[in-house]
């Protein structure tokens, strides 16, 4: 039986947290042009302990989903990839932010990569499955941290785990046609669970006297609120993921590395999905 969920949250979303410090801001629907606001939410506590660094996850909106019927209240010229591939340059740098955790990342190799190296970031990447064109990223500067391991969550590992009798023709046909398709029938567990979604999990070791770890994992979960056990399902991979991945780095770095994830996670507080 399927549940369902409430709408998903909007792709534009910013948020700035700091392990000490923490801010954050949201952007309006609105057609104006939008500076975001921090804000501080230090409690005024001792902080000469903590790892100080500003991170900002942000859903960018993919070039490829932008079409002028889902925003009718945006200019068109404003829409062109040429204007908004600058404005969201801008806003990125703008942020000076340590770790920029990004998703629906496309035009990685053509604009991205130069663009932000030349402003003083590393950056590492995945590129969702089958034909889709964006991704996940995460950029961050290597005067802050230095990336010492990562590893890669295709969340289609959900549907090629699962153990259903077929035969090799029917598992081929799945391979060559379903596989890279949203279409096909939601029944079949393998179709409902191939999404093409991705991830990134990435250890980073501080470059302060301290020397600590951090793990920084930034994903994009399903959209569709018609789909809450592959969300659910994505998650719980997600988690999973994550522990294994802390596990190996505490053996490795013989330390107890802090853990940030990051991501849209298309779910909005309270709703049955979370």
């Amino acid at each position: 039986m399927l549940l369902r969920s409430l709408t998903a949250l909007p792709r534009l979303r910013v948020s700035a947290p700091q392990p000490c410090v923490v801010c954050k801001s949201k952007m309006s629907g609105s057609s104006r042009q939008i500076s975001p606001k921090f804000i501080s939410l230090e409690d005024g506590g001792d902080i000469t302990r903590c790892y100080k660094f500003r991170l900002v996850s942000y859903n960018i909106l993919a070039q490829v989903y932008v079409k002028s019927s889902n925003f009718p209240g945006s200019p068109s010229s404003c829409l062109k990839w040429k204007v908004r591939s600058q404005a969201i340059l801008t806003a990125l740098k703008s942020f000076n932010a340590d770790f920029l955790c990004i998703q629906e990342l496309d035009e990685y190799d053509s604009f991205y990569k130069s663009n932000l190296e030349s402003t003083g970031y590393s950056g590492i990447y995945i590129q969702r499955n089958g034909q889709k064109r964006d991704g996940c990223g995460i950029f961050y500067k290597p005067n802050c941290a230095k990336l010492v391991s990562m590893e890669e969550i295709y969340y289609n590992d959900l549907a090629n785990s699962l153990n259903l009798e077929s035969t090799d023709t029917s598992e081929r046909e799945f391979s060559d046609k379903d596989n890279h398709s949203d279409h096909g029938d939601l029944n079949d567990p393998r179709i409902r669970l191939t999404r093409d979604c991705v991830g990134l999990l990435a250890a980073f070791k501080l470059n302060d006297p301290s020397h600590h770890v951090v793990i920084m994992a930034n994903t994009h979960i399903y959209w569709d609120p018609e789909l809450i056990d592959v969300k659910l399902a994505q998650v719980k991979y997600l988690i999973r993921r994550v522990a294994q991945f802390k596990e190996a780095i505490s053996d490795k770095y013989g330390c107890s590395p802090s853990v940030i994830i990051a991501g849209d996670f298309n779910s909005t507080p309270g709703d049955k999905s979370f």
